[in-house]
């Protein structure tokens, strides 16, 4: 067994779930094992005999969270086909295969080139992502059919599926759940490049694809960047300057720039009732709900994360929110360990 827990002071580089989870047992009395040579991807708690495992990355970090409920929810058209049937509004979402060596096993019309076969008779834009992707990665809008046939190119290097969507135009939210509870909400701003003293935005353009590729995630597409100059009236070798951003649409989160802004530690009554809705729809405990709402019209589910991190909370100040949910989940689990 591992001895009582004293303050975290490895690196601020582990990862936010082991930083909150050993502050959290130094200020409970529960014992923090470190399972991972102090990475910060696999640990344990553990209280009176009672042990949980958590973890980061690729771990479901949440111990409350049902293993079947999770493994649903990481897929996108699973959790949008649980959402319709429990009648709860979910933004449409149409699952297209991109592998050929399983194909012998569903109904055709489902594959990639099925896609492109009806493209002409489709509404563009439309917003494509992997079926079981994170972070942003290969989420991107497209405007016809000659980008879609290249995002397919591009995407089925890395994933198998994918998931259409409409291009909704309207502002997104992330509502977290647990325990039936809606614990806080943010809009999501869209991400973008901030600009540099002696840099050009082509120089801090290619740094930020440097840093995603360096991170496994997929670059940002030229023809974005291009598009994002375009309509602020900006040329790429200009030096971009202190102070200066550029708005690049479509991905909200953290890993391009995106940052959560009106954030509520009380969520609101409408965002709030259909992310507790959704979340035990999908039989979760712990979920970051995204959702479109603007005000005056009713919220549409976009995902439902059944992994969610709260690391936005150091950026906005909340560290003591982000503890005090670790504390609820951690003793919940604790709670019924055996």
């Amino acid at each position: 067994m591992a001895s009582r827990s004293q303050p975290d002071s490895r690196p601020v580089s582990r990862p936010f779930n082991a930083r909150m989870v050993a502050q959290v047992c130094a200020e409970q009395g529960w014992r923090y094992a470190d399972l991972d040579g102090g990475a910060g991807y696999l640990f344990a708690v553990e209280d009176a005999g009672r042990r949980v495992l958590s973890g980061s990355g690729a771990v479901c970090a949440y111990p409350t969270n049902p293993a079947s409920a999770y493994s649903i929810a990481r897929d996108k058209a699973f959790t949008h086909a649980a959402l319709v049937a429990a009648g709860l509004p979910s933004i449409p979402t149409e699952l297209v295969f991109l592998e050929s060596a399983r194909r012998h096993l569903r109904a055709p019309g489902r594959e990639g080139e099925d896609l492109l076969a009806r493209a002409d008779r489709m509404n563009f834009p439309l917003f494509v992502k992997p079926n079981r992707g994170a972070h942003g990665d290969f989420a991107e809008t497209v405007a016809d059919r000659a980008a879609l046939a290249d995002y397919l190119g591009r995407v089925a290097r890395r994933h198998d599926q994918i998931v259409v969507q409409p291009v909704i135009d309207a502002p997104e939210y992330r509502v977290l759940v647990v325990g039936g509870q809606a614990r806080f909400q943010y809009r999501k701003a869209e991400g973008g490049l901030a600009g540099a003293a002696d840099e050009s935005w082509q120089a801090v353009f290619e740094r930020l694809n440097t840093d995603l590729k360096r991170e496994a995630l997929s670059p940002i597409p030229h023809g974005q960047f291009v598009a994002a100059l375009e309509h602020a009236g900006r040329r790429a070798e200009a030096i971009s300057g202190d102070g200066a951003w550029l708005e690049l649409p479509g991905r909200r989160n953290l890993a391009t720039g995106g940052h959560p802004v009106d954030f509520r530690v009380e969520a609101e009554a409408e965002p709030a009732q259909l992310a507790i809705a959704a979340t035990a729809a999908l039989g979760l405990d712990v979920a970051g709900v995204d959702l479109f709402w603007s005000k005056g019209n009713p919220p549409r589910v976009l995902e439902v994360n059944a992994n969610p991190s709260f690391a936005s909370l150091e950026k906005l100040g909340q560290t003591a929110l982000a503890r005090q949910i670790w504390t609820d989940i951690l003793a919940a689990a604790l709670g019924s360990a055996g």
